[in-house]
């Protein structure tokens, strides 16, 4: 989630002290990351990824949106500058067997690992203005974290790999590069264009969230075919995400240092806003439930605080409060077999380069 829910955009350089950066992209890609599967799930569904598209994902973290288009015989391409950690995760996820070459880029197999520890989000919904497709969060209460969390780094590099067809018989990824950088260092005299550039990092939840998406944007663009979808995605009313009585608590504790980087609702044109500065031209949005299950408290904690959206208020104040605030404010969704539920809704737009 910039410093939104998903994640923040530079953790490097606003964690909190003593926060352990591996531990932080563990617990992002074991408990949090997996939330937003049926939002993928329904983008993909909808703009029929498959063995003809070439993807390039923005802020791509720990690569689990890019596995899934993996798994639908994707070529896929991952960018990421904010976090070497979940970087790291990315490269075990997709390329479990690489190996070094001699230019210092790591080629080997596409992933075959379980992407996402839950279901496929289900299209579908009432008709009439934009559908909610529903669907089953990552994690079901309940559940185990399906996914291995690896400590480390990685250093700017770009991984490729070939793929191959899977025991179903669903082709896998064809190719696999995960650049540790800025769209430019994706680009390439062999690189043929992206048919489709993903942001799946949520906007909408602090002001300011989307500030450098358009600079994002213009470097990413020029490596997209004409015509290639472009998608954005943003968080939904506050009356339909219960995880934004939650975020406010963050702003509470980081009241003395806040500035203009505060909790905000959500506004309808927010993406179209983004997609316009950029020159993109929109070509249909939707909604999607996205409930946040954790298999207990302390899951919900940990998954919360992956996101980075406490390091200011840890900052602020110190680490047990934020955890006590948090917990309190994590209370009223306690299920009575110790889970903690929270319905969301996200929003998705799809524009197109000119």
């Amino acid at each position: 989630m910039t410093p939104t829910l998903v994640r923040q955009h530079v953790p490097h350089a606003g964690s909190a002290p003593g926060v352990d950066l591996c531990a932080r992209a563990r617990d992002w890609s074991e408990i949090q990351e997996r939330m937003l599967v049926p939002l993928y799930e329904a983008v993909y569904e909808r703009l029929e990824v498959g063995p003809a598209t070439r993807l390039l994902g923005l802020r791509c973290g720990a690569g689990l949106a890019l596995l899934l288009a993996a798994g639908r015989g994707a070529t896929v391409t991952g960018v990421d500058a904010a976090s070497p950690e979940r970087l790291t995760l990315a490269r075990e996820r997709l390329l479990p067997d690489a190996s070094r070459r001699p230019d210092g880029s790591v080629l080997g197999r596409a992933g075959t690992q379980d992407p996402g520890g839950g279901p496929r989000g289900l299209p579908g919904g009432p008709r009439g203005g934009e559908p909610v497709e529903s669907g089953a969060p990552g994690a079901h209460p309940g559940g185990k974290p399906a996914q291995p969390g690896v400590r480390g780094a990685t250093g700017r590099a770009a991984y490729d790999a070939g793929g191959e067809r899977g025991a179903s018989g669903r082709p896998r990824a064809r190719a696999v590069r995960l650049v540790a950088g800025s769209p430019h260092d994706a680009a390439g005299a062999e690189t043929a264009a992206y048919t489709l550039v993903t942001v799946f990092e949520p906007i909408g939840c602090l002001a300011g969230d989307f500030e450098g998406l358009g600079e994002l944007l213009a470097d990413a663009l020029p490596l997209a075919a004409r015509g290639a979808a472009v998608v954005l995605a943003g968080w939904g009313p506050p009356e339909r995400c219960a995880t934004s009585a939650v975020l406010r608590v963050a702003t509470k504790l980081a009241d003395p240092l806040r500035s203009a980087r505060s909790w905000r609702p959500a506004r309808r044109d927010d993406l179209e806003e983004v997609a316009q500065r950029a020159g993109l031209k929109p070509d249909g949005s939707g909604r999607v439930a996205c409930p946040f299950g954790y298999a207990d408290m302390d899951s919900a904690v940990r998954g919360l605080l992956s996101t980075g959206l406490f390091d200011a208020a840890i900052a602020a104040t110190d680490a047990k409060q934020v955890d006590k605030e948090l917990t309190e404010a994590l209370h009223p969704h306690r299920r009575p077999d110790g889970t903690v539920w929270m319905p969301n809704v996200f929003r998705y737009l799809v524009a197109r380069v000119p």
